[in-house]
């Protein structure tokens, strides 16, 4: 994750870092989201817009610039069911067990909360950019890129109902770049695409709501504190505590 937290310090990543954050804010302004966590960052000088008293948790698993909570995605030191949103920022595509990620986050969210998940679409031109040679290796063309319907699924299966996704930037950046060495022109992407068209995104937004029969907004008694577990395993999954025992990649 760190080579893709220096993508986004280039010219390309950076604009894509700016186009993902307005489009996450104006989705959060539309939603309960007191206490909002975010997992992995858009690098320098990029950060969400919250309102109405809301406060948000940036966590990465490496040290990074304005970040609040250092932690392992697949072990978050979180009581259970104390976010009302959870951000998951291109951690599926960027991880060896993305089932494990998405598991923990379902965790942390509370009843009726959100989850919000960013990632690469594999079945777009920047799927197809991954069979490039030059640079197929280095971020982003490096991650294991899932599609939205997969990852509605994986939410089904987690008790989180999901909503219709979003697409946008349908055409990707050409050539390599790194951080030392910056493009004269900054890449545009498009605004989000429509429904007919949203198949086609380089970049998927997929939402969905942890409901709860007969709630129409989170009861108090539902909500647990927001605080930090001792050693971050206290309330973690079963399959969370060995995550970093494992070396073979999920499948599923």
């Amino acid at each position: 994750m760190q080579s893709l937290h220096d993508w986004f310090a280039t010219s390309p990543g950076s604009e894509l870092a700016k186009q993902e954050v307005r489009l996450l804010s104006g989705r959060l302004a539309g939603l309960y989201a007191r206490r909002v966590v975010q997992v992995g960052s858009f690098g320098v000088g990029h950060s969400l817009t919250l309102f109405g008293g809301a406060r948000l948790w940036v966590l990465a698993s490496r040290r990074e610039a304005a970040l609040d909570l250092q932690a392992d995605p697949e072990v978050l030191p979180l009581v259970s069911g104390s976010a009302d949103v959870i951000i998951l920022n291109h951690q599926l595509e960027f991880t060896r067990r993305p089932h494990q990620v998405i598991r923990e986050a379902a965790r942390v969210l509370a009843p009726e909360g959100h989850m919000i998940v960013l990632g690469f679409n594999p079945h777009s031109l920047w799927g197809l950019r991954q069979y490039w040679p030059r640079g197929r290796h280095q971020p982003p063309w490096s991650g294991r890129y899932l599609s939205a319907a997969r990852i509605q699924d994986w939410m089904l299966l987690l008790g989180i109902t999901p909503r219709r996704h979003e697409s946008f930037a349908p055409v990707p950046p050409l050539g390599r770049f790194t951080p030392s060495v910056k493009t004269t022109q900054p890449v545009a992407y498009s605004a989000p695409l429509g429904p007919g068209l949203r198949w086609f995104g380089g970049v998927n937004l997929v939402m969905g709501q942890k409901r709860v029969n007969a709630a129409v907004h989170p009861p108090t008694s539902w909500r647990q504190r927001f605080e930090i577990i001792p050693g971050g395993l206290t309330q973690a999954g079963a399959g969370a505590r060995h995550s970093r025992e494992e070396t073979s990649h999920d499948t599923g």
